[in-house]
């Protein structure tokens, strides 16, 4: 194991050792940011994926954590979980918990959802980064929240938002496609498709959802018109699955 994938492997033992209660959704982002963190080059991340037998570091790492048969044998194995107000949270079996353990593990995540917030963001332009390049796009240019991606005379705009009800479709904003996390459950998908779905086609905006479990990258609504963009997609006809799906509840 390379010196980069030591200090990722330390930092997460830290932050396990004092957060014996994680919330699922912030042990994930924590564990994109300490990838990125690490600043791993091709040769490091190669050597990682093929340790994990995964094609994503951090998501193979994730998986680690959670799986059966851990390669990090050193780091705490949260083994078990339960559902809280609606989120998931991972913990060993091994301890003992009280009500004001889960209490405080609750509370914990509460108090960091704003800056989890500007870690999604920060994460997904990672994984974005590894999905644009796998169609021959490389990162031109990103500000105020726009960020463009270019393959020769070929260019796509995109917009990444936190979650799937903080998208807001505005003017500019036609052509472009929209990057959200996926969610612990597809209600909010829901509620935005019956609510936003036909004004979000009308405005040419696509939304794709990033599920950051695997590292993937699939169409919610819309599509590239790229074909080496398109077969980036790990559920490439979801958008129509949804579409047939849910679009029924709208007639």
């Amino acid at each position: 194991m390379n010196d980069k994938a030591e200090i990722i492997v330390k930092r997460l033992g830290e932050l396990l050792t004092k957060r014996r209660i994680i919330a699922r959704a912030e042990l994930l982002q924590r564990v994109y940011q300490y990838v990125r963190e690490a600043g791993l080059d091709e040769a490091e991340r190669e050597e990682m994926e093929k340790m994990l037998g995964k094609d994503h570091v951090a998501a193979g790492i994730f998986a680690d954590l959670l799986g059966g048969n851990p390669v990090f044998i050193n780091l705490p194995h949260l083994d078990s979980a339960i559902t809280l107000n609606g989120r998931i949270f991972h913990f060993m079996h091994a301890d003992n918990y009280g009500d004001d353990d889960f209490k405080g593990a609750y509370n914990q995540f509460q108090a960091a959802l704003e800056e989890l917030k500007g870690l999604v963001v920060l994460n997904l332009q990672d994984l974005l980064v590894e999905f644009m390049g796998g169609a021959g796009y490389l990162l031109e240019h990103d500000s105020h929240g726009r960020i463009i991606f270019a393959s020769g005379e070929n260019t796509i705009a995109f917009r990444i938002f936190p979650a799937i009800g903080e998208v807001m479709i505005v003017e500019g904003m036609e052509g472009s496609a929209v990057i959200v996390p996926h969610e612990e459950s597809p209600g909010p998908f829901v509620d935005y498709f019956q609510e936003k779905g036909v004004a979000t086609e009308e405005a040419g905006v696509n939304i794709w959802v990033a599920n950051m479990e695997d590292g993937s990258i699939s169409p919610f609504i819309g599509y590239p018109k790229d074909m080496a963009v398109y077969k980036q997609f790990k559920n490439p006809r979801m958008a129509l699955m949804v579409k047939d799906q849910w679009g029924r509840r709208m007639e």
